[in-house]
């Protein structure tokens, strides 16, 4: 399977839209919340943007969305074929080319500075997460001591308390690290398309 990055952002206007993945009849409240873009690992190529609503993210943070065992793309409701009741990928329906090649950058050239923020929301992700399980197990150890002794030593305690504020505190510093490249990401794109615009009202007159 070719592999996929995929970065939960913010959705770039106030959006109409409804989730991608479920239904009306599934979900009533399948207002899109977030939008979740996907690229090929190798290549920095964009390969999707699709609409989620909040109870769909929450499969996805739990790995529960389906995707297609070929391409890696997130398999939406558009992509289900009711004649024979299964997923039918994009990348079947075009017969896409799956075959990647990591070319090496010219000495001019650079990854896109959407691919670079994505890239590094990836990774405060990643890193977020595992402090989210460290601080879940420290917690859990702070119980268990408390519950097996009242005589554990305030030194004790202490450590663990600290190590506790110490991961609450990498824990923010994450959140906040994410955020600001998400507004820099959002920024960057209205430039882009605010370039765009003007370009073509020139190439109009």
């Amino acid at each position: 399977m070719r592999e996929l990055e995929y970065t939960v952002l913010e959705l770039e206007k106030e959006s109409k839209k409804t989730c991608d993945f479920c239904s009306k009849f599934e979900n009533k409240n399948n207002k899109s919340v977030h939008q979740i873009r996907s690229r090929s690992k190798v290549t920095g190529e964009w390969i999707s943007d699709d609409m989620v609503c909040e109870r769909c993210e929450e499969k996805y943070w739990d790995d529960e969305l389906s995707k297609c065992n070929r391409c890696g793309r997130l398999q939406t409701k558009l992509d289900f074929d009711i004649v024979n009741g299964k997923n039918v990928c994009y990348c079947i329906r075009n017969n896409e080319d799956l075959e990647e090649k990591e070319l090496p950058l010219l000495p001019h050239e650079e990854i896109s500075q959407s691919t670079f923020y994505e890239r590094q929301i990836n990774s405060l992700q990643e890193q977020l997460n595992k402090t989210e399980e460290a601080l879940e197990i420290e917690r859990e150890e702070a119980d268990k001591f408390q519950e097996k002794s009242e005589e554990w030593s305030k030194r004790q305690k202490q450590e663990l308390l600290d190590r506790i504020k110490q991961l609450e505190e990498e824990n923010d510093n994450h959140k906040e690290e994410i955020k600001r490249l998400k507004t820099q990401l959002e920024q960057l794109t209205s430039q882009q398309v605010a370039q765009i615009e003007v370009k073509d009202d020139l190439d109009w007159k």
